[in-house]
This record gives structure tokens, sequence and C-alpha cells, in this order.
């Protein structure tokens, strides 16, 4: 039994390992966690600079300052990030953060104005909102399989964890030897960190029809991500999740306090020792959430989230005591992490690499939307249910709806690992790389392989076509009318003009060595492709070179 276990921990771990193997998803989370670093090292400085200024009110003034831009400007952040260059975005993002912190931190250590203070706080957040679209967009594009998703999100959410943490005792080791300034500086040094470590990643360009946007259209394009996320289904379940998830996450962070200092009457240092013990359970949880991806448990690792983070919030309503407090959010922590990881990664394996940007903009101003509700319900649940009904209410919320819809989610599961090389040649081909990733999926399990001999023919001109070639290995030869036309290789694909056109075959296609290739049935072809604007018009315009000889054709 113990050797099971440890054989699984291993799978899983190699599975995170995979991430940083990954180059691009290395540079992409290295960035991701510098950024944590500096933003929580610096939300943690802002909130005591602003105590010191003017009291507790002026600290509730800060975190509207910093929260409220964040919710009007994600869905323009989004919009941006499905206009131009995702690692171009991220570059100009982590670039700013870092200039605003440096000058937060002049001002703070030569002691300048106060309110300059609070409109680069303001900047900061307009700043750095971007990183997260741009982020969850260009992820799926850096995977190698939809576990390498799943497994990159985890690594995103331990980052972030890792990063409160961190930020956390850096900064309260700069604010016991010196102002809050210090603290900004050292937030300015981990965002140029971010900037350095997002240099790596690897450039990306958008389709130039998807560049271009008139003035007429930025208001719609901007919130055609909520449009989106509306009208279809699928997307829906996963927003309801984040959604419901941040509703909970925003009365937990109330309930924290006054757990600690109403329910059990600690002292106000408990208050941060109780978020500590919700950022250590995010990081333990991390290591069960990685089993359970490894095998491909998507679905139950959110249910099974739901339940752990209900757990986490019964506990100290059903057992008020000191112990139970601590040990209930280091669960809540635990359970947050396998939703959060589950309804991010359903999220952009169901959304268009077209819109995600858009998607993720606007699923993040609700997010931060349904956790400022989350704080303010929790003072009226209160005075209605007291402290440990309000606990127990919270607690009960997830994993009703999750049981509610836990039919239609079973349908989204990610299932077994599929064959990684099938996945990559479908995920880097023009016509299919478009496509959102559970289609992919589903195309890697109706993909046929095919081996030809040398000299072998695959397809003959003037026959009719009734299946798509992708070559895994090997060289093929294409000639027309009996004359040579050139060669194609592996990650190339033929065949496709006889089933978008519904017209016999138009070359012969010989394998000139030994070959792997993959095969679709022409429905499976054309319900992804045809189904998918721009995968269809990649499709023709591939097939539109092959007719007019441009490339080798079919």
């Amino acid at each position: 039994m113990l050797g099971k276990i440890r054989g699984e921990l291993v799978s899983a771990s190699s599975a995170v390992g995979a991430v940083f193997a990954n180059p691009g998803l290395r540079s992409l989370e290295l960035s991701w966690g510098a950024l944590s670093v500096a933003t929580w090292s610096y939300a943690i400085a802002l909130s005591v600079y602003a105590y010191e200024i003017g009291g507790v009110a002026a600290v509730g003034l800060i975190a509207l300052i910093r929260l409220a831009p964040g919710a009007l400007v994600s869905p323009l952040s989004g919009m941006v990030s499905d206009k131009q260059s995702r690692r171009l975005v991220l570059l100009v993002c982590t670039a700013l953060v870092a200039l605003i912190l440096g000058a937060s931190s002049v001002v703070g250590l030569l002691d300048g104005p106060a309110v300059v203070v609070y409109v680069l706080a303001g900047l900061f957040t307009v700043a750095s909102t971007p990183f997260i679209p741009a982020e969850s967009a260009l992820t799926p594009q850096l995977a190698r399989s939809p576990q390498e998703l799943a497994a990159a999100n985890l690594v995103y959410n331990l980052i972030d964890n890792g990063g409160f943490l961190v930020g956390s005792l850096i900064t309260g080791l700069a604010l016991a030897v010196g102002p809050p300034g210090i603290a900004f500086a050292i937030a300015t040094v981990a965002a140029a960190a971010s900037f350095l470590a997002a240099l790596g990643l690897p450039r990306d360009e958008r389709p130039e029809y998807a560049k271009g946007i008139k003035a007429g259209e930025l208001v719609g394009e901007t919130l055609s991500g909520f449009r989106l996320i509306a009208v279809d289904p699928g997307l829906r379940l996963p927003s309801a999740m984040t959604g419901l998830l941040a509703l909970v996450e925003g009365a937990a962070d109330v309930l924290v306090v006054i757990t600690a200092l109403d329910l059990l009457g600690l002292s106000q240092s408990s208050v941060g020792y109780m978020n500590a013990a919700w950022g250590i359970g995010g990081l333990i949880g991390g290591a069960g959430l990685a089993v359970l991806l490894n095998r491909g448990h998507l679905i139950r690792s959110a249910l099974a989230g739901s339940v752990i983070l209900a757990a986490g919030l019964g506990l100290p309503a059903v057992v008020p005591v000191v112990v139970a407090a601590y040990v209930g959010f280091l669960i809540v922590g635990s359970g947050h992490t396998f939703v959060d990881v589950a309804s991010n990664t359903l999220l952009q394996r169901l959304g268009d690499d077209e819109s995600l940007g858009r998607i993720r903009g606007s699923l993040e101003s609700l997010r931060l939307g349904a956790m400022a509700l989350g704080s303010i319900l929790v003072p009226l649940a209160v005075s209605f249910a007291g402290i440990r009904g309000t606990l127990a209410i919270a607690a009960v919320l997830l994993p009703i709806y999750l049981l509610i819809r836990s039919g239609r989610l079973r349908e989204l599961e990610l299932g077994a690992p599929l064959e990684e090389r099938h996945y990559e040649l479908l995920h880097t081909s023009p016509i299919f790389a478009p496509l959102p990733i559970a289609t992919l999926e589903r195309l890697c399990h109706e993909v046929t392989e095919m081996r030809v001999e040398t000299s072998e023919v695959v397809i003959t001109e003037g026959e009719a076509g009734d299946l798509f070639f992708l070559i895994e290995s090997g060289v093929v030869e294409v000639s027309r009318a009996g004359r040579p036309e050139g060669t194609q290789g592996p990650g190339e694909g033929f065949g496709e003009i006889a089933l978008l056109h519904d017209v016999p075959r138009m070359a012969t296609v010989t394998a000139r060595t030994e070959c792997i290739l993959l095969t679709l049935s022409r429905e499976d072809f054309l319900g992804a492709v045809t189904g998918h604007a721009r995968s269809n018009e990649t499709a023709h315009s591939v097939a539109a070179g092959h007719l007019d000889g441009r490339s080798p054709g079919q």
C-alpha cells in the first residue's frame, strides 16, 4: 500500500516537474511567482502605511483604491490580451508595475505626500490587472497536453500561496527595521525579476484579423467576454464555480477576523496567523491535488475540494475552540486550491483562443465583485444566524451547487492522459491550433495511427476522399498528373481539399520513407474544423495554397 502511494506521489511530482521542463511554462510561472511576491509585499506594506497615516478608515480606503480599478479594468485588459501578443502584454505589465513600485518606494522613503502613494496604488492595480487574462490565455498555448495544463494551473496556485507566505515574511522583516518604503523597494525588486522572467517567454503573434479594432467596436469588444460566458453553457459552469468560490472566499476573509476576535476572543495578531494557516493549507493541498490531476480526475478534484472547504469552514462552527479554528482554516486553504485549479483549467479547456483573454478578464471582474459581495453579506448573515451559523452557511454553498450540476460536470472530466505526441501534433497544426483544448482532446481520442511502407501510395488522384492525414514521422511525396510537386514531413497534413470541397482527390501522395500517419474521418475533421471560424478559415487558406500551387497539394 505504501509503495502504491509512493508511486502515485512520484508520478504526480513528475507531472508537476514537467511544467518546469517546458521552457515557456517555466518562464511564465517564474514571472508570476516574482509578481506574486511583489503584489503581496506591496499590499501588506501599503495597509500599514495607510494605517500610520489615517488609522482603520485609511486602511479601508486604500483597499478600495486597490480593488475597485481591477474590477473596472479587467474586461479591457482581457480584450487587449486577445488583440495583442500576450508576451508583449506581460512584458509591458511587469515593466509598468516595477516603475510604479519604484516610484512608491521613493515617495515612501522620502516621506512624500500620502496622496501620491494613494494614486500610485490605483495605478498599480491598473498596470498589474492585465497579467491574469494574458497569463490565463497564454498557458493553454504553451502546455503540451491537457494534463500539463492542469499541472501548470496547480503550480500557478501553489506559487501564489508561496508568494503570499514569502511576501508576508519579507515585509514583516522590512517593517521591523524601517518604514513601509523599504518594503515598497523590495516589492520593486521582485517586480523587476518578474519582468526579466517574462523575457524568456516565446514570441507569440495574434492573427492579423484579430489585431485591429474600430473605435465604435471598443465597448462591444471589451464587454464581449460577459456575453460569451452568458450564452455558452460550457463556459457558464466553470464561471459559476469561480464566482461562487470567490463569494465564499470574500466571506471567509471576514469570517477569519470575526472568528478570531469575536468568537474566540483572540488577539489581533491571530488574524494574521490564521491567514498564514490558509496559505500553508493551500501548499499542502497541492500534493493531493497533483495526484488527482495526474490521474485525469479534474471534476473529482473540484467536488473533493468543495467538501474539504466545507469541512474547514464548518469545523470552528461545530467546535468553537482555538485549535479547531486554525486547523479549519488550514483545511479551507487546501479545499480552495482544489476548486480554484479545477475551475480555471476547465475554463481554459472549454474557452476559445480567440476570446479566452476577454473571457478571463470579464470573469476576473465578476470574481472581484463576488468577493466584495461575500464580504458585505457576512455582517448581515451574522446578525441573522450568528457567527457559527454564518460559518455553516458559507460552508455548504459550493458543495450544494456542484452536487446539483455534478451530472453536467462529469461530462467535462479530463480523463486518462492522452498520447502526448498526438496532442502536440494537433495542437501545433495551423488548422487545429485555434480549436479549444476540449475539442483537441476529443480529436486525440478519434485519431487512428496508420503505418505505411516506403513507396506505398497513401491517396490516389481522382479517388473519393474520406480521411484527413497528419504526418507524425517520415516524408511523403506529392504528385499531380504524374508530375512531382514537392514533399511534406512531420507536422504537415494533407487530404483537406477533398473533405472541405467534397471533390475527388486532387493529387497522389506516396510515402518516400516509412511513415507514421494520424488519420481523422471526414465527420470528425469537418465537425471540428468547420464549426470554428478561425480553424475553418485556416483550413480553407491551406487548401487554397495547395490548389494554386503555393505548396504541395492533394
